[in-house]
């Protein structure tokens, strides 16, 4: 009994810095690809098809690639109507160009907030992606966020590992959705569209920590339904960290 006494008493007595502390997630090389794309345009299905194989591939090797799909709505003068188009989106998009000083076109490609390349050369994506990976990690942020979620509305909250000045950015995804398109170039074809921005809040210099509310779509489920929360610097807008909730 002697025996037990004291090796109750080491354990007690052992030092604090002998219990290893929880380890933090460190920061990893993340990729965001924002698409420009519409129903309406006749070469933006193949550029769909290249975001939706080029993200899914990342995910199955645990690689931190993510896509977002804006449609962009000034297509929609021309015969269809974009049941997701936003002119949110093509105000976006804008803002990139002002930024970039590149054109407005479909299917436009971004990657993370710096390089403007057209949505359908996927071995460009591909070679700008594995440039980003080789980045010192160091470069990014981690990004943890949680969300809550009631019938008609979304609230995500964050924090991020270090202090700006930085932009945080909230994406309510679609999965996946099917569409017969009446009219226009893609008329008479079913569409498949993946990872579709619903709505999206931007909250301009934000602070380690936030939360921001959106409306959710009627119809989209939780299990239909992701959150991308992404980071980009507000001098330059790259982007430096991100989330897939």
């Amino acid at each position: 009994m002697n025996a037990f006494f004291w090796l109750a008493v080491t354990l007690l007595l052992a030092p604090a810095e002998s219990i290893p502390a929880p380890v933090k997630p460190a920061a990893q090389p993340v990729v965001v690809l924002e698409l420009f794309t519409s129903q309406g345009c006749s070469s933006c299905p193949p550029a769909d098809r290249a975001l939706q194989e080029i993200t899914e591939k990342a995910a199955r090797f645990g690689q931190a690639v993510y896509g977002l799909s804006f449609h962009v709505d000034y297509w929609n003068r021309l015969g269809w109507q974009d049941p997701f188009s936003s002119r949110q989106f093509t105000d976006r998009q804008r803002q990139y160009n002002r930024q970039l000083r590149t054109q407005t076109y479909t299917p436009q490609l971004i990657v993370n907030g710096q390089q403007d390349i057209i949505g359908g050369q996927r071995s460009r994506i591909e070679q700008a992606v594995a440039a980003i990976q080789k980045q010192p990690a160091s470069s990014f942020v981690t990004v943890n966020g949680q969300m809550s979620r009631t019938a008609k509305i979304l609230t995500v909250t964050y924090t991020l590992s270090a202090k700006g000045p930085y932009r945080v950015n909230i994406a309510l995804v679609q999965k996946e959705a099917r569409t017969a398109v009446g009219n226009g170039e893609n008329g008479g074809r079913t569409l498949v569209n993946t990872n579709i921005v619903r709505q999206f809040r931007t909250i301009d210099q934000a602070g380690s920590s936030g939360s921001a509310t959106l409306a959710i779509p009627n119809g989209l489920g939780p299990d239909q339904s992701s959150v991308l929360v992404y980071v980009q610097r507000t001098d330059n807008g790259q982007v430096v960290g991100a989330s897939l909730l």
